[in-house]
């Protein structure tokens, strides 16, 4: 199988047909593995994936995921369209601030810190090569987190 149709679906060699992978519980669909790139969290090799078509790389093990600065922004909003539910996941305590992760493309140390919309979240970036880390769970805490322009004064 190849990748196919702009990282949505897979080609089979063989029949040519296309297939569409069916997305996990947090909506991520994964496509293909890239035994290239390792999950700065837990080396393994992260996978192709998408998010409501949204391109990314993503961890089948700590369900962290890997998108292109970019895309982020796209990413949130789509997260934010499809959030259904009223419960919101808990928000993480901050520890995970003193955590360093290397960058799974250049293997540079990452930039750790809160992100600034809403979710009580810690991510990763790597401004050399334009990429942003989301911890599984991270995206879904943003999704549910009350907008910033509904916040209260």
């Amino acid at each position: 199988m190849q990748l196919a149709g702009g990282l949505a679906s897979l080609r089979c060699d063989y029949c040519k047909n296309l297939y569409n992978t069916a997305p996990d519980d947090q909506g991520v669909r994964y496509l293909d593995e890239l035994e290239e790139l390792l999950c700065p969290a837990c080396t393994l090799p992260l996978w192709n994936a998408t998010f409501a078509n949204v391109p990314l790389r993503a961890c089948k093990k700590c369900r962290g995921i890997l998108v292109a600065m970019g895309a982020f922004e796209e990413l949130i909003a789509q997260a934010r369209a499809e959030h259904t539910g009223s419960e919101s996941p808990l928000a993480g305590d901050g520890s995970d601030l003193s955590r360093r992760l290397e960058c799974p493309q250049c293997h540079h140390p990452m930039d750790t810190h809160f992100y600034y919309g809403g979710g009580h979240v810690v991510m990763e970036d790597c401004e050399r090569c334009e990429l942003n880390w989301l911890d599984g769970g991270a995206l879904q805490r943003i999704a549910h987190a009350p907008h910033p322009e509904e916040a209260v004064d």
